[in-house]
């Protein structure tokens, strides 16, 4: 009997002692899981290292003092690079009309009425790889108005918008695969626009999901929204 009552002491002991060093043992944090729109927004608006987003709007005012903001392709210290040869154009403001030109010349390639939209898609011939353009905002839609305000922006060089496009191919592929639908896709590659710092390519990505979710439909609603806002 007492050689029982010993064993069982000794496991209590033993069980007791297991229960106190897992306690004391750190125990993994599981981190909470973030969904690539968040992410996506957090990337604009929350840099790692940066107080300041990536996306750098080019802001001024109309007549009478109503603000403009030009977002996509946006005006940072060097002419942003995009990879679509048919880029997006965000803003926000009482525009009427955007055009798209060469540097130096008068006459533009395309002009576009764009009265009481925030956005538009180019819809002239795809621009040519590798040339600069100016994208030029117009606060009417007369032939004769002289724009407001412009934004130059450049078309990636053919060898690498080739590259791009074929890993651009394989996101789509594989997220097919893993039977993702179309507003998935178009996160993946937003998110792969900004680790490249395509941020114009990456908003178009975005804009371009037809039935977007809340909270893309959110997200949409409030990028040009925060980027714009008077500091």
């Amino acid at each position: 009997m007492n050689k029982i009552k010993s064993m069982l002491r000794s496991s209590i002991l033993s069980a007791t002692a297991s229960i106190g060093l897992f306690s004391l043992t750190p125990q993994p944090v599981y981190a909470q899981q973030i969904s690539p729109i968040t992410s996506f927004w957090n990337k604009i608006f929350k840099p790692v290292g940066d107080p300041e987003p990536p996306i750098k709007p080019r802001k001024g005012t109309s007549r009478p003092q109503k603000p403009i903001c030009l977002i996509s392709p946006d005006a940072p210290s060097q002419t942003r690079i995009i990879w679509n040869t048919k880029p997006f154009f965000l803003w926000k403001g009482d525009i009427k009309k955007i055009a798209v030109g060469i540097p130096g010349n008068e006459e533009y390639l395309t002009t576009q009425i764009v009265t009481g939209t925030q956005s538009a898609n180019y819809a002239g011939q795809p621009l040519e790889p590798g040339k600069t353009y100016r994208w030029s905002v117009f606060l009417s839609e007369l032939e004769s108005a002289s724009p407001t305000m412009f934004v130059p922006f450049k078309i990636m060089e053919a060898p690498q918008r080739k590259r791009i496009t074929a890993e651009l191919r394989l996101i789509e592929r594989l997220q097919k695969n893993q039977g993702a639908d179309a507003e998935n896709i178009a996160v993946s590659k937003a998110e792969y626009f900004a680790q490249k710092g395509l941020w114009s390519d990456a908003l178009q990505q975005f804009y371009s999901v037809p039935n977007p979710s809340p909270e893309l439909s959110q997200i949409i609603e409030d990028i040009p929204n925060e980027l714009c806002k008077s500091k």
